[in-house]
């Protein structure tokens, strides 16, 4: 029952319009926008890698993705999430000492710097060892100064990429050497990447075509290049607009590559695993970034838009089902080549009007024009389709709406905000004044008056809709109730009819063989006195209980004993009147024996009572005169005498 009122209870609360985000904008106008599956451009260029993705660092949009979202080993591209532990955990002025564990689990043809346990190094050093040459031991020595052992630092790259919003990454080392539980997927290490970008000391880092690490207590001077050739103007996959990357390589993982790109104001990442060759993964990152930065670029559809600078030459016309605050629905669309919109009368006739049966200030409508959207290059902002719907949602607080479309393309949808600051504190003053007031209007156009009847009629168009629903909810909630309580009455008269009205009682199999034999003993009994061979017990005295044949208190029960021998029922055929034997004579009542006024007629009356009285009094017959003379022991003689 109290499941079925909560369930009842949580789809009347569905019920309710909540207040609603704005839908997200489709960024790429005439193409299938990211969804979570395969998004290629038609013209966008192939890839040998297996999954990859260029995302936009300022805005997260998705310009181009494949298999984003499959699992891969990102091999040292996984220290991109060691460098931004280190740098929010340690100063680069820290002087770190190389422990003994550090160079565990490296093998020896692994990429390293050739740290000695013991090795004192500053960790600015230590972060170029790990991002130009991908030095494995660097990695770990950080690992353990950040957490103090490696598992312990492995915990934090997980709830690190659990906090900027990787769903499918698990790492188990701090390095990225293979490991069977060690993944991501392109589209989580486009978040790492854009969260390292964001780290200006791992940003330089990453722009850092060569460094030379300075001698240390126990080794001379390192020289260190970095395995990113997009840095580098001399091989053919140079590329200009590249800002840094991260390479990573193991027979597991394939040749991965993160690469990071400036130009036109904008900011791309992209991230492209398991390419076959070692320069297949500098090809596919150049040729993704150079599409995305020539073939997209972000507009601002909104620009210089405002409602209320809209054309008003028509603004005395009427705008028909827009007066009053209850107006819902009603849209007034329309388009022009500079992307504004040319609603007649707009603003003054609608937006202007909307509560022009009262004098006091209007709301102050707006719209934000901030949005930017990708759009593919031959899009211009002009091209952007606006459409006005109006509709007042008391719970958004919005007064409707401004749709962007392309070629039919919802991309798009901006609330037209509503502030009602001073429309709220003018009707508060509107309230408290007596009827038949007159107050100028704010426009000073006309003088109105502002009665009570009218302030309540526009409070009870706002509560009615709302009065309404709670009504349907409490009648849905009743109706439910007693439907559910109909059913659970007849199922429980289903249940009494099959099963009685209470659990039945356990069954006793000695105690039930006793009760047969005392039932078929005073079944016995019945029959002997029905027959008149039965001799009637005295009455005992008051508070005496009258022993019975073989001397044993009588309890008000027949018990008979194992040894009674069958009963030869006899014959219970009603006596003909000619053979009744004559009842006794009336005996003196000084020769009377006290009975009780009240006798019981049967033997099931006896036995009710607790008593032994004689049926009804009659003349004994010989055999019973010969009987009293030798009274009968026990049921065994009675029944012998037949």
């Amino acid at each position: 029952m109290k499941r079925s009122i909560i369930i009842i209870l949580i789809i009347s609360l569905l019920l309710v319009p909540f207040p609603v985000q704005a839908a997200e904008p489709n960024t790429i106008p005439g193409n299938e926008s990211f969804t979570g599956g395969a998004f290629i451009p038609s013209d966008a260029p192939e890839i040998t890698g297996t999954t990859g993705i260029v995302m936009d660092m300022d805005t997260g949009d998705i310009l181009y993705e494949k298999d984003c979202h499959r699992r891969a080993e990102p091999a040292s591209t996984t220290k991109l999430l060691t460098a931004i532990l280190a740098v929010d955990n340690l100063n680069p002025s820290d002087l770190i000492t190389v422990k003994d564990g550090a160079l565990e689990g490296i093998s020896y043809d692994a990429v390293r710097i050739w740290l000695s346990p013991g090795e004192t190094m500053p960790v600015s050093d230590l972060l170029y060892a790990l991002l130009l040459p991908s030095a494995n031991d660097a990695a770990n020595v950080l690992a353990m100064a950040v957490a103090g052992t490696v598992p312990s630092f492995v915990v934090k790259m997980n709830e690190t990429a659990e906090a900027l919003g990787c769903k499918d990454t698990h790492f188990t080392n701090a390095n990225g050497l293979p490991d069977p539980q060690h993944y991501t997927t392109a589209y989580d290490m486009a978040l790492i990447a854009r969260a390292a970008y964001s780290r200006s000391r791992i940003r330089d880092v990453l722009a850092t075509p060569a460094y030379w690490i300075p001698a240390t207590n126990m080794a001379e001077e390192r020289e260190l290049w970095t395995t990113n050739y997009l840095l580098y103007d001399v091989t053919d996959v140079y590329y200009d607009a590249c800002t840094g990357g991260k390479t990573g390589y193991t027979e597991e993982a394939g040749n991965c590559m993160v690469a990071f790109a400036e130009k036109y104001g904008r900011r791309l990442v992209s991230v492209v695993f398991h390419c076959p060759g070692p320069n297949d993964r500098f090809i596919d990152s150049k040729a993704l970034l150079e599409f995305c930065f020539e073939e997209y670029h972000r507009i601002h559809p909104l620009e210089g838009f405002t409602l209320s600078g809209q054309n008003d030459k028509d603004a005395n016309d009427p705008v028909s089902g827009t007066s009053g605050e209850g107006t819902s629905g009603t849209s007034e669309t329309g388009t022009s080549d500079k992307g504004s919109t040319g609603t007649s009368g707009l603003s003054t006739a609608v937006l202007g009007n909307y509560y022009a049966r009262l004098p006091h200030a209007l709301p102050e409508y707006s719209v934000d024009t901030s949005l930017s959207i990708y759009a593919r290059s031959s899009v211009a902002a002009g091209d952007i389709q606006k459409e006005i719907t109006l509709k007042l949602d008391k719970y958004k607080g919005t007064a409707g709406e401004v749709k962007l479309t392309y070629l039919n393309r919802a991309l798009a949808t901006i609330p037209i905000l509503m502030d009602r600051t001073r429309l709220d504190e003018d009707l508060e003053t509107l309230a408290a004044m007596e009827a038949g007031t007159i107050r100028p209007r704010g426009d000073g156009n006309a003088e109105l008056p502002a009665t009570r009847s009218e302030i309540l009629r526009s409070v009870l168009e706002e509560s009615i809709p709302r009065l309404m629903f709670c009504i349907l909810a409490a009648a849905l909630l009743v109706v439910g109730t007693v439907i559910i309580a109909h059913f659970r009455r007849k199922r429980r008269v289903r249940i009494s009819r099959y099963f009685g009205d209470g659990p039945v009682a356990a069954v006793d199999p000695e105690a039930a063989a006793a009760e047969e034999e005392r039932k078929k003993a005073r079944e016995a009994l019945r029959r002997l006195e029905d027959s008149g061979v039965g001799t009637p017990r005295p009455k005992p005295a008051p508070g005496e209980k009258h022993p019975t044949d073989d001397g044993i208190v009588d309890s008000g029960e027949r018990v008979p004993r194992h040894s009674v021998k069958p009963v030869k029922e006899p014959d219970t055929t009603k006596q003909p009147e000619s053979t009744k034997k004559p009842e006794s004579t009336k005996q003196p009542e000084s020769t009377k024996k006290p009975v009780s006024t009240k006798q019981p007629e049967t033997i099931d009356d006896i036995e009710d009572s607790g008593e032994k009285s004689a049926k009804r009094s009659r003349i004994p017959s010989t055999k019973e005169k010969l009987r009293k003379k030798r009274p009968a022991e026990s049921i065994d003689d009675i029944t012998d005498e037949g």
